[in-house]
This record gives structure tokens, sequence and C-alpha cells, in this order.
């Protein structure tokens, strides 16, 4: 699958949520030569909250943007964030990492299920509606989509099949990096990611569910995403994505 024909994966209703999250800065005011377009999917659901994880999390993703506004490719990184439990939550779609939203109390807690696959689904095919209106007027760019959760699916409508179609459709278009972070021990996080098509490279697991580790998590993230905007990162299926 071609840049030119992942259009073919936007039709009928895309529903509110994958337009909300297709919005981005307008192409006229992109002054780089090509962008990065990063989606962090941030898990909120209740065990976030029983793990008492929310501080850490709201932490990691203040370090992420300091992280990623801190490297010589910043102004070509646009970021969009989402956070996920019993439904999807599109904080802000593509803006510059100077305008992306730091989670706080007011912006970030836990609770509620973990509607993990509807979430991807709903991300990815944001992603692709942004990224073809940047292609239509002349700005070439890259994708990143990234998770970060401390479970596994409850409560979503689609199937783990319905996210690795996606996932292997937008893979074939050799402009998509996917990427899975799992936090914690009693999921088998690297099933998880398999079944919902992402590489095995591109797949992370922090066996401790502590403060400690979430942050770490954002910080390796936030290094592999740098990586990435580099082009050290060969998007599609051969992963490598948490590689050295």
């Amino acid at each position: 699958m071609t840049h030119e024909n992942l259009s073919s994966l936007l039709t009928g209703d895309l529903g509110a949520v994958v337009i909300a999250g297709a919005a981005g800065k307008d192409a006229e005011v992109i002054t780089t030569e090509d962008v990065m377009l990063v989606t962090l999917l941030v898990d909120a659901s209740s065990s976030i909250a029983s793990r008492g994880l929310e501080d850490a999390v709201r932490e990691g993703q203040n370090l992420l943007l300091d992280a990623l506004g801190d490297a010589r490719e910043r102004d070509s990184i646009l970021l969009a964030l989402w956070t996920f439990n019993d439904k999807a939550n599109v904080v802000h779609a593509y803006v510059s990492l100077a305008d992306a939203t730091r989670l706080d109390r007011r912006s970030y807690s836990g609770y509620g299920s973990t509607c993990l696959y509807d979430t991807w689904c709903d991300a990815l095919l944001a992603n692709v509606a942004y990224a073809e209106k940047l292609r239509e007027s002349g700005t070439p760019c890259r994708s990143l989509v990234v998770v970060v959760t401390d479970g596994e699916d409850c409560g979503s409508k689609r199937r783990a099949s319905a996210c690795a179609d996606l996932s292997r459709r937008v893979l074939a278009s050799e402009a998509f990096t996917l990427a899975f972070v799992g936090v914690g021990s009693d999921v088998d996080f690297r099933a998880v990611a398999k079944a919902m098509g992402v590489p095995d490279g591109n797949v992370a697991v922090q066996a401790s569910a502590t403060p400690a580790a979430i942050r770490k998590v954002f910080q390796m993230v936030s290094q592999s995403a740098i990586r990435a905007s580099q082009g050290l990162v060969v998007p599609g299926v051969r992963g490598g994505f948490f590689g050295p």
C-alpha cells in the first residue's frame, strides 16, 4: 500500500472522535520541509488510579514533552494527545510541541475501563486522515502512534483483529511506526500487541507498575521518538523502535 491509497481507509462515517483527532495545524503555516506526526495514547483507566500511578503518568508525559522540545528536530514534530478509559478522549489533535497540553490533575485522572482496541483504531484513522491532508498540500510526513497502557482491552466494540487489519494496512505504506508499551506483570502484553498487529521490535514491557517505572517508560518513549524523527527508525513492519 502506498501513501496515495491510504485514503481508501477513510470511507463511511468515521465518527466524531476520528474527526476531532484528524484536526491539526494548518498546512499553510508549516514551515519545515517534512513533518513527524506523533500520536500519544495514554491509558487513563481505574487501574492507573488504584495503583497510585496518576502523578507519575502526568510527570512522565511532561518529561516527554520537555525531551521532544529540546530535540533539534522539535520544529518538525506535531503531537496529538489522547487518553482513554471507557472511551477515547482527544485531548488535542496535531499541534506544535510548544502548544501541547501538559497533563495535570484537571486534564488527567484514572477511572473506568480500558477501551484499548477502539482507541487504537480511531487514532490510526485520525493520523491517516491528517497525514493525507498534509500530503495533499505538498508536505511529506511520517507517522508514529504509540500507546502506553497497564491493562488489556475491556469494553471496546472492536476486536483485536480489527486493530491488526488496520495496523497491517498502515504499516504497508512504510510511512508509519506503531509502538506499544505495557506496564505491569499481570498481562501478556507482547501477546496483546501481536494480536493488534504491532511489530515485536516495537513492543516494550515494564514489569514494575511503580511511579519510577512509569517515568522511565515515558523517558524511553521520548528517546525512541527522537530517534524516529531523526530517521534512525525504519517505518513499517521491521520494528526497532525501542532499539539502542
